[in-house]
């Protein structure tokens, strides 16, 4: 390894939005429309000094690995790595419990890292390890009360940046944008890096905006992504669609899932799998054609935000997909033609916004006039006769037209499957948001239910106004989120930029 002993190598990497494809995105035949999003998972790894692993371990040759949560109540584990079997185990923790994810990642990073690298791993005395999330990802409605602040945006811009949660991490309320998958892929990423088995830039490298150009490899970034497909379906114990953790490791795409071929030695283990199960799952090479997932970059149409809210309610995500797959097995030939619409009205979507950036390249002057005109207006009268003559003003219009197709297919999916995939709660709250100026889109993301919704609006007057909405409505507890879309995936960070990881990386508990 090229680091000194204080060296620090943090991750980040993105939260997800499934604008479009819920329920398909498991189906190979079909893709999904996945926003990654500019709140984050970190993940900062340090190797430990010799003094601060415990005698055993020392002595028995064992790596030691200390991991703190800081934003929960009693959330820090401690393990020890064996490079003899690659095998790990837990051997202390705040409140005797485990973290089954922090626990498969460790385990499989480790493993894979001590197999392309014999014998490095005993020169390691031990890690040291800090998790923290951008609080989008977890509920502030608790924080917000305790400080006496209203559910507001500006009020939640006005906490400390990876605020305490003020909770144990099995209690907290999550706002869906894939806290786990990014997690698990923030924290492979920063294993890996650390550990030599990707590139890891030097600190001179990293740019004072907290990020740096990719430095990684096509090869090292697919090697990332399988070890991170591979852990999270461990964790989990199935092989999922795995469009969170592809949006964690890419960021915003069209995304086609994998073949679970591909992961079925490793899953079929009775206890752990084997090393050579997990070398050959995380293969990166271009002749495992296994791998067959496509990912294709896409972004948000210029000038257009994402706006997100978590809704104070809450769905089993696992139970609902169970029904609606239930459904679909019963019924094969009225779930085949459902899908198929439901497919093209998603693939619809992304074509309007391929087509909205190909307006905006072809003449900004005209586009930006267009977004200007909806802007100030419902969508509803995007159409009328008053409207300028110009090729994105329909093209905003059928965007509305295919969102609402998409939205009236899911409520059929989910009255068929009874499921509440669009609740009527949730029904009459985008109705509603549709009817805000410049609004252009309003769903509920991935599987849908009580948990989130989005919109997109032609820039900021309209997202402050929806904000508005999502204040005075009554109904139900509607809390707006601070993330925007962002483009980019996993990446290196300057860790002097974040304090927060930095200051947690120490072995006292």
């Amino acid at each position: 390894m090229s680091h000194s002993p204080d060296a620090v190598t943090l991750a980040s990497a993105p939260g997800k939005v499934l604008v479009a494809g819920g329920y398909l995105v498991l189906d190979r035949r079909y893709s999904g429309l996945v926003v990654g999003t500019d709140a984050c998972l970190y993940a900062a790894v340090k190797t430990q000094p010799l003094a601060t692993t415990t005698s055993s371990s020392a002595s028995s040759s064992l790596l030691s690995i200390f991991v703190r949560s800081p934003q929960f109540t009693s959330a820090w584990w401690r393990y020890a790595f064996d490079p003899s079997t690659s095998t790990l185990r837990q051997t202390e923790s705040a409140d005797g419990t485990e973290n089954t994810f922090v626990h498969v990642v460790l385990e499989t990073a480790l493993a894979l890292a001590n197999a392309r690298q014999p014998g490095k791993l005993r020169d390691v005395p031990g890690l040291m390890v800090a998790l923290l999330a951008d609080n989008d990802f977890y509920s502030q409605r608790r924080t917000l009360e305790e400080r006496g602040l209203a559910l507001t945006a500006e009020a939640l811009a006005s906490l400390p940046r990876m605020g305490p949660v003020g909770c144990a991490l099995r209690d907290v309320h999550k706002t869906g944008l894939g806290s786990s998958a990014a997690m698990v892929t923030s924290l492979v990423a920063a294993l890996l890096a650390h550990l030599g088995v990707v590139g890891s830039p030097s600190s001179s490298s990293l740019s004072s905006s907290a990020s740096h150009p990719d430095e990684w490899s096509s090869k090292e970034r697919r090697l990332v992504h399988n070890v991170a497909q591979l852990a999270h379906c461990l964790a989990q114990g199935k092989v999922g669609s795995g469009f969170d953790v592809s949006a964690a490791v890419y960021g915003s795409h069209v995304y086609t899932r994998f073949s679970p071929a591909v992961l079925e030695p490793a899953m079929a283990a009775t206890h752990r799998p084997s090393v050579a199960n997990i070398c050959a799952a995380a293969d990166a090479d271009d002749s495992n054609a296994l791998w067959d997932g496509r990912v294709e970059p896409v972004d948000v149409p210029p000038r257009l935000l994402l706006r997100l809210a978590d809704v104070n309610a809450g769905s089993s995500t696992p139970g609902m997909v169970r029904q609606v797959l239930a459904w679909q097995k019963e019924h094969p030939v009225e779930a085949k033609q459902l899908w198929d619409a439901l497919d093209a009205a998603n693939t619809r979507v992304r074509q309007l916004w391929d087509a909205l950036h190909k307006a905006a390249d072809e003449d900004r002057p005209a586009y930006d006039a267009v977004v200007d005109w909806c802007a100030e207006r419902a969508c509803a009268g995007w159409r009328d006769a008053q409207a300028p003559a110009l090729p994105a003003v329909h093209l905003l219009a059928d965007l509305v037209d295919a969102t609402q197709a998409v939205r009236a297919l899911q409520r059929t999916m989910g009255a068929n499957a009874g499921v509440p995939i669009e609740p009527a709660e949730q029904t009459r709250l985008l109705d509603a948001c549709m009817l805000v100026p410049g609004v252009c889109m309003a769903a509920v993301p991935g599987a849908g239910g009580y948990d989130a919704i989005y919109c997109v609006t032609l820039g900021d007057a309209p997202g402050r106004a929806v904000a508005a909405l999502w204040a005075a409505w009554s109904e139900m507890s509607v809390g707006p989120l601070l993330a925007n879309q962002a483009s980019g995936g996993v990446r290196l960070l300057d860790p002097r930029m974040f304090p927060e990881a930095t200051s947690a990386l120490s072995p006292e508990e």
